[in-house]
Protein backbone atom coordinates (compact mmCIF):
# COMPACT_ATOMS: atom_id res chain seq x y z
CA UNK A 1 0.00 0.00 0.00
CA UNK A 2 1.19 3.52 -1.04
CA UNK A 3 2.13 5.89 1.41
CA UNK A 4 1.05 9.70 1.08
CA UNK A 5 3.40 12.14 -0.58
CA UNK A 6 4.37 14.46 2.09
CA UNK A 7 5.18 12.37 5.22
CA UNK A 8 6.76 15.21 7.28
CA UNK A 9 4.06 17.52 7.27
CA UNK A 10 2.36 14.69 8.76
CA UNK A 11 4.61 13.67 10.97
CA UNK A 12 4.54 17.31 12.08
CA UNK A 13 1.15 16.31 14.01
CA UNK A 14 3.07 14.37 16.60
CA UNK A 15 5.58 16.99 17.07
CA UNK A 16 8.78 15.11 16.25
CA UNK A 17 11.58 16.86 15.88
CA UNK A 18 13.17 17.54 12.09
CA UNK A 19 15.45 16.28 10.32
CA UNK A 20 13.88 13.05 10.03
CA UNK A 21 14.92 9.76 8.18
CA UNK A 22 12.22 8.06 6.84
CA UNK A 23 11.99 4.46 5.11
CA UNK A 24 9.30 1.75 4.25
CA UNK A 25 9.37 -1.33 6.49
CA UNK A 26 10.00 -4.35 3.67
CA UNK A 27 6.60 -6.21 5.56
CA UNK A 28 3.05 -4.84 5.89
CA UNK A 29 0.04 -5.54 2.43
CA UNK A 30 -2.55 -4.36 4.99
CA UNK A 31 -1.18 -1.17 5.40
CA UNK A 32 1.50 1.58 4.92
CA UNK A 33 4.12 1.40 7.40
CA UNK A 34 7.18 3.59 7.76
CA UNK A 35 10.29 3.74 9.58
CA UNK A 36 10.90 6.89 10.72
CA UNK A 37 14.07 8.64 12.76
CA UNK A 38 14.89 11.63 14.61
CA UNK A 39 16.59 12.91 17.03
CA UNK A 40 13.45 12.27 20.02
CA UNK A 41 13.66 8.42 19.08
CA UNK A 42 12.65 5.71 16.48
CA UNK A 43 9.14 5.13 15.54
CA UNK A 44 6.53 3.34 13.26
CA UNK A 45 3.91 5.41 11.53
CA UNK A 46 0.92 3.32 10.23
CA UNK A 47 -1.63 4.21 7.57
CA UNK A 48 -4.86 2.06 8.04
CA UNK A 49 -6.48 0.89 4.60
CA UNK A 50 -9.75 0.52 6.17
CA UNK A 51 -11.42 3.52 7.53
CA UNK A 52 -14.66 1.94 8.92
CA UNK A 53 -12.73 0.18 11.92
CA UNK A 54 -11.98 3.60 13.88
CA UNK A 55 -13.80 1.73 16.82
CA UNK A 56 -11.37 -1.33 16.30
CA UNK A 57 -8.38 1.01 16.27
CA UNK A 58 -9.41 2.45 19.44
CA UNK A 59 -10.00 -0.69 20.89
CA UNK A 60 -6.64 -2.00 19.97
CA UNK A 61 -4.87 1.08 21.63
CA UNK A 62 -6.37 0.57 25.00
CA UNK A 63 -5.40 -2.71 24.54
CA UNK A 64 -1.88 -1.96 24.06
CA UNK A 65 -2.03 0.27 27.24
CA UNK A 66 -2.94 -2.38 29.56
CA UNK A 67 -0.75 -4.82 27.92
CA UNK A 68 2.19 -2.41 28.54
CA UNK A 69 1.33 -2.70 32.33
CA UNK A 70 0.69 -6.42 32.13
CA UNK A 71 4.50 -6.80 33.31
CA UNK A 72 5.00 -8.89 29.79
CA UNK A 73 8.93 -9.82 29.01
CA UNK A 74 8.96 -7.99 25.72
CA UNK A 75 7.21 -4.88 24.56
CA UNK A 76 4.22 -4.21 22.56
CA UNK A 77 3.70 -1.30 20.49
CA UNK A 78 3.26 2.11 22.47
CA UNK A 79 0.85 4.69 20.61
CA UNK A 80 2.01 8.01 20.69
CA UNK A 81 -0.44 10.82 21.10
CA UNK A 82 -0.69 13.39 19.08
CA UNK A 83 -0.93 17.07 20.27
CA UNK A 84 -4.36 17.06 21.23
CA UNK A 85 -3.62 13.70 23.46
CA UNK A 86 -5.86 11.47 20.70
CA UNK A 87 -3.64 8.64 19.39
CA UNK A 88 -5.15 8.39 16.35
CA UNK A 89 -4.84 10.78 13.60
CA UNK A 90 -6.39 11.04 10.10
CA UNK A 91 -3.99 11.34 7.26
CA UNK A 92 -5.59 11.84 3.56
CA UNK A 93 -8.53 10.16 4.91
CA UNK A 94 -7.25 7.74 6.50
CA UNK A 95 -6.61 6.76 10.25
CA UNK A 96 -2.83 6.69 11.46
CA UNK A 97 -0.98 5.72 14.39
CA UNK A 98 2.49 6.79 15.36
CA UNK A 99 4.39 3.88 17.82
CA UNK A 100 7.21 4.08 19.28
CA UNK A 101 10.49 1.64 17.62
CA UNK A 102 10.44 -1.28 19.30
CA UNK A 103 14.42 -2.31 18.91
CA UNK A 104 15.40 -5.67 17.25
CA UNK A 105 14.27 -7.01 13.72
CA UNK A 106 11.36 -8.76 12.92
CA UNK A 107 11.89 -12.95 12.57
CA UNK A 108 11.91 -14.30 8.84
CA UNK A 109 8.60 -16.05 7.48
CA UNK A 110 9.37 -19.10 8.57
CA UNK A 111 10.80 -17.96 12.23
CA UNK A 112 14.46 -19.21 11.46
CA UNK A 113 15.69 -20.55 14.75
CA UNK A 114 13.58 -18.60 16.88
CA UNK A 115 10.67 -20.68 16.52
CA UNK A 116 10.00 -21.52 19.82
CA UNK A 117 10.85 -18.62 21.69
CA UNK A 118 8.32 -16.39 19.44
CA UNK A 119 5.40 -19.39 20.33
CA UNK A 120 6.55 -19.27 24.03
CA UNK A 121 6.19 -15.18 23.95
CA UNK A 122 2.56 -15.98 21.97
CA UNK A 123 1.70 -17.83 24.67
CA UNK A 124 2.76 -15.32 27.20
CA UNK A 125 0.94 -12.76 25.02
CA UNK A 126 -2.28 -14.58 25.78
CA UNK A 127 -1.79 -15.36 29.23
CA UNK A 128 -1.70 -11.62 29.68
CA UNK A 129 -4.62 -10.79 27.58
CA UNK A 130 -6.90 -13.64 29.75
CA UNK A 131 -7.07 -11.55 32.64
CA UNK A 132 -8.20 -8.00 30.94
CA UNK A 133 -11.86 -7.29 30.49
CA UNK A 134 -14.71 -3.99 30.99
CA UNK A 135 -12.88 -2.21 28.03
CA UNK A 136 -13.70 1.10 27.68
CA UNK A 137 -13.77 0.57 23.64
CA UNK A 138 -15.78 -2.62 22.62
CA UNK A 139 -13.63 -5.56 21.01
CA UNK A 140 -14.18 -6.66 17.99
CA UNK A 141 -15.77 -10.14 18.46
CA UNK A 142 -15.52 -13.16 16.16
CA UNK A 143 -17.99 -16.11 16.71
CA UNK A 144 -17.11 -18.43 13.99
CA UNK A 145 -19.27 -16.96 11.20
CA UNK A 146 -17.37 -16.41 8.19
CA UNK A 147 -20.31 -14.07 6.41
CA UNK A 148 -18.90 -12.14 9.39
CA UNK A 149 -15.33 -11.56 8.72
CA UNK A 150 -15.92 -8.88 6.09
CA UNK A 151 -17.90 -6.28 5.56
CA UNK A 152 -18.36 -6.71 2.38
CA UNK A 153 -18.69 -9.98 2.42
CA UNK A 154 -21.83 -11.23 3.89
CA UNK A 155 -21.90 -15.13 2.14
CA UNK A 156 -18.43 -17.21 1.93
CA UNK A 157 -20.05 -19.31 -1.03
CA UNK A 158 -19.92 -16.48 -3.48
CA UNK A 159 -16.75 -15.00 -1.63
CA UNK A 160 -15.35 -18.54 -3.28
CA UNK A 161 -16.50 -17.57 -6.03
CA UNK A 162 -14.86 -14.31 -6.78
CA UNK A 163 -11.58 -16.01 -5.39
CA UNK A 164 -10.20 -16.44 -8.51
CA UNK A 165 -9.54 -20.44 -8.27
CA UNK A 166 -10.44 -22.57 -11.47
CA UNK A 167 -13.77 -24.56 -11.38
CA UNK A 168 -12.43 -27.50 -10.16
CA UNK A 169 -10.58 -25.81 -6.93
CA UNK A 170 -13.35 -24.06 -6.64
CA UNK A 171 -15.97 -26.55 -6.03
CA UNK A 172 -13.42 -28.27 -3.77
CA UNK A 173 -13.17 -25.00 -1.80
CA UNK A 174 -16.78 -24.47 -1.46
CA UNK A 175 -16.78 -27.90 -0.15
CA UNK A 176 -14.03 -27.54 2.75
CA UNK A 177 -15.88 -24.24 3.67
CA UNK A 178 -19.13 -25.24 4.10
CA UNK A 179 -17.53 -28.00 6.32
CA UNK A 180 -15.68 -25.23 8.51
CA UNK A 181 -18.81 -23.21 8.69
CA UNK A 182 -20.80 -26.19 9.91
CA UNK A 183 -17.73 -27.19 12.57
CA UNK A 184 -17.80 -23.56 13.63
CA UNK A 185 -20.97 -23.48 15.21
CA UNK A 186 -20.78 -26.29 17.84
CA UNK A 187 -16.68 -25.69 18.41
CA UNK A 188 -17.42 -21.88 19.33
CA UNK A 189 -20.60 -22.75 21.46
CA UNK A 190 -17.96 -25.25 23.45
CA UNK A 191 -14.48 -23.50 23.78
CA UNK A 192 -13.20 -20.61 25.90
CA UNK A 193 -12.74 -16.66 24.44
CA UNK A 194 -11.14 -14.05 25.85
CA UNK A 195 -8.87 -11.66 23.87
CA UNK A 196 -6.64 -12.83 21.34
CA UNK A 197 -3.86 -11.77 19.10
CA UNK A 198 -5.67 -12.69 15.88
CA UNK A 199 -2.99 -12.38 13.20
CA UNK A 200 0.23 -14.07 14.94
CA UNK A 201 3.10 -14.67 12.40
CA UNK A 202 6.46 -14.88 12.59
CA UNK A 203 6.98 -11.66 11.39
CA UNK A 204 4.80 -9.88 14.08
CA UNK A 205 8.41 -11.26 16.58
CA UNK A 206 10.65 -8.95 17.15
CA UNK A 207 14.24 -10.53 17.81
CA UNK A 208 17.51 -8.60 19.78
CA UNK A 209 20.41 -10.94 20.34
CA UNK A 210 18.51 -14.11 20.22
CA UNK A 211 15.34 -12.94 22.75
CA UNK A 212 12.26 -11.71 21.78
CA UNK A 213 12.09 -7.99 22.23
CA UNK A 214 8.56 -7.51 21.47
CA UNK A 215 5.36 -8.39 19.34
CA UNK A 216 4.16 -6.09 17.22
CA UNK A 217 0.36 -5.64 14.52
CA UNK A 218 -2.45 -5.68 16.48
CA UNK A 219 -4.93 -4.39 14.09
CA UNK A 220 -6.93 -7.62 14.51
CA UNK A 221 -7.33 -8.34 18.53
CA UNK A 222 -10.46 -9.03 19.71
CA UNK A 223 -12.63 -11.70 21.34
CA UNK A 224 -12.40 -15.43 19.90
CA UNK A 225 -12.07 -18.71 20.83
CA UNK A 226 -8.17 -18.68 22.92
CA UNK A 227 -7.47 -21.68 21.02
CA UNK A 228 -7.54 -19.82 17.42
CA UNK A 229 -4.19 -17.75 18.40
CA UNK A 230 -2.37 -21.22 18.66
CA UNK A 231 -4.80 -22.20 15.50
CA UNK A 232 -3.43 -19.31 13.78
CA UNK A 233 -0.01 -19.66 14.21
CA UNK A 234 -0.14 -23.42 13.17
CA UNK A 235 -1.85 -22.48 9.77
CA UNK A 236 1.51 -21.03 8.44
CA UNK A 237 3.23 -24.46 8.35
CA UNK A 238 0.61 -26.94 6.59
CA UNK A 239 2.89 -25.62 3.10
CA UNK A 240 6.58 -26.79 5.02
CA UNK A 241 8.16 -29.61 4.11
CA UNK A 242 7.83 -31.06 7.81
CA UNK A 243 4.55 -29.58 8.99
CA UNK A 244 3.78 -31.98 11.53
CA UNK A 245 7.08 -31.65 12.94
CA UNK A 246 7.19 -27.70 12.76
CA UNK A 247 3.72 -27.82 14.28
CA UNK A 248 4.99 -29.74 16.62
CA UNK A 249 8.13 -27.58 17.80
CA UNK A 250 5.90 -24.79 17.95
CA UNK A 251 2.79 -25.96 19.72
CA UNK A 252 5.26 -27.45 22.75
CA UNK A 253 6.86 -24.45 23.23
CA UNK A 254 3.37 -22.67 23.48
CA UNK A 255 2.28 -25.32 25.58
CA UNK A 256 4.62 -24.98 27.54
CA UNK A 257 3.81 -21.46 29.05
CA UNK A 258 0.18 -22.56 27.98
CA UNK A 259 -1.36 -25.21 27.72
CA UNK A 260 -4.92 -25.75 26.54
CA UNK A 261 -7.24 -27.76 27.80
CA UNK A 262 -8.45 -31.16 25.64
CA UNK A 263 -11.52 -29.93 24.37
CA UNK A 264 -9.09 -27.08 22.64
CA UNK A 265 -6.46 -29.34 21.67
CA UNK A 266 -9.15 -31.55 19.58
CA UNK A 267 -10.56 -28.37 18.05
CA UNK A 268 -7.16 -27.72 16.12
CA UNK A 269 -8.32 -29.32 12.95
CA UNK A 270 -11.67 -27.65 12.61
CA UNK A 271 -10.01 -24.36 13.84
CA UNK A 272 -7.71 -24.69 10.79
CA UNK A 273 -10.73 -25.08 8.79
CA UNK A 274 -12.33 -21.93 10.25
CA UNK A 275 -8.87 -19.69 9.63
CA UNK A 276 -8.78 -21.15 6.06
CA UNK A 277 -12.47 -19.50 5.61
CA UNK A 278 -11.44 -16.22 7.45
CA UNK A 279 -8.16 -15.86 5.12
CA UNK A 280 -10.83 -16.09 1.78
CA UNK A 281 -13.48 -13.44 3.11
CA UNK A 282 -10.78 -11.32 4.26
CA UNK A 283 -8.69 -11.40 0.97
CA UNK A 284 -11.87 -11.03 -1.04
CA UNK A 285 -13.09 -8.23 0.88
CA UNK A 286 -9.92 -6.11 0.21
CA UNK A 287 -10.63 -6.96 -3.37
CA UNK A 288 -14.18 -6.03 -3.37
CA UNK A 289 -13.14 -2.95 -1.38
CA UNK A 290 -10.19 -1.68 -4.37
CA UNK A 291 -7.70 -1.73 -1.99
CA UNK A 292 -6.22 -5.76 -3.50
CA UNK A 293 -5.96 -7.04 -6.71
CA UNK A 294 -7.59 -10.84 -7.62
CA UNK A 295 -3.89 -11.80 -7.80
CA UNK A 296 -3.21 -10.90 -4.51
CA UNK A 297 -6.27 -12.76 -3.57
CA UNK A 298 -5.71 -15.92 -6.01
CA UNK A 299 -2.65 -17.56 -3.51
CA UNK A 300 -4.43 -17.32 -0.41
CA UNK A 301 -7.54 -19.19 -1.50
CA UNK A 302 -5.42 -21.60 -3.15
CA UNK A 303 -3.19 -22.06 0.27
CA UNK A 304 -6.59 -21.72 1.96
CA UNK A 305 -7.86 -25.09 -0.02
CA UNK A 306 -4.20 -26.94 0.50
CA UNK A 307 -4.82 -26.48 4.27
CA UNK A 308 -8.03 -27.44 4.34
CA UNK A 309 -6.63 -30.89 2.11
CA UNK A 310 -3.70 -31.17 4.71
CA UNK A 311 -6.11 -31.31 7.40
CA UNK A 312 -7.93 -33.70 6.03
CA UNK A 313 -5.03 -36.15 5.59
CA UNK A 314 -3.07 -34.96 9.15
CA UNK A 315 -5.74 -33.55 11.47
CA UNK A 316 -6.28 -36.56 13.22
CA UNK A 317 -2.27 -36.61 13.56
CA UNK A 318 -2.10 -33.48 14.78
CA UNK A 319 -4.54 -33.98 17.43
CA UNK A 320 -3.11 -37.13 18.54
CA UNK A 321 0.77 -34.83 19.36
CA UNK A 322 -1.05 -31.67 20.37
CA UNK A 323 -2.83 -33.94 23.33
CA UNK A 324 1.24 -35.10 23.93
CA UNK A 325 2.07 -31.23 24.01
CA UNK A 326 -0.26 -30.69 27.12
CA UNK A 327 0.57 -33.94 28.78
CA UNK A 328 -1.89 -35.97 27.77
CA UNK A 329 -1.23 -39.99 27.56
CA UNK A 330 -2.18 -41.25 24.01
Amino acid sequence: MNPPGDVDAILDGWRLPRPRTVAPASEGYQNATLFVGCASGDYVLKIYSNVAELGHRRFEHELLVRLALAGLPFAVPRPVPLADGDTLGSIDGRPASLFVRIEGDALPKDGGAHVRPAAAALARLDVAMSLLDSFGHRPPRFEGDLGRVHPLVDDIGEAVEDAGLDAARTTILHRALDHASELAGPVYASLPRQVTHGDFGFGNAIVKDGVVTGVVDFEHAGIDVRAMDLAAALYRFPAHENALGECERFGRAYSAVLPLDITEVAALPALLLVRSGVFVAHWVGRYRAGIATLDEVRPRAARALFTAGWVEDNGAELVHRAMGWIGERV
